[in-house]
């Protein structure tokens, strides 16, 4: 988050108020997809009724694991 943010304000445009302004929209952005991809988790989770935590925890261990091997 942290590299795209500051890629998403850009060196360039160091005027203060620009700044300021692209930070507080940032932030709007990043909250907003926080609160979705929360959302999201949860949906999965409770429609998954057939799988226990453990099998829960597993896949999304893998989809993290395959997403750091894919932005090698």
């Amino acid at each position: 988050m942290l590299a795209y943010s500051l890629l998403k304000l850009g060196i360039a445009d160091s005027a203060p108020g620009t700044v300021v302004s692209r930070a507080s929209s940032l932030r709007n952005d990043v909250k907003r997809s926080f609160r979705e991809s929360v959302q999201n988790l949860l949906a999965w989770t409770l429609d998954s009724e057939h799988r226990n935590i453990d099998q829960l925890m597993q896949e999304i261990e893998a989809l993290f694991v395959s997403c750091a091997k894919s932005s090698r």
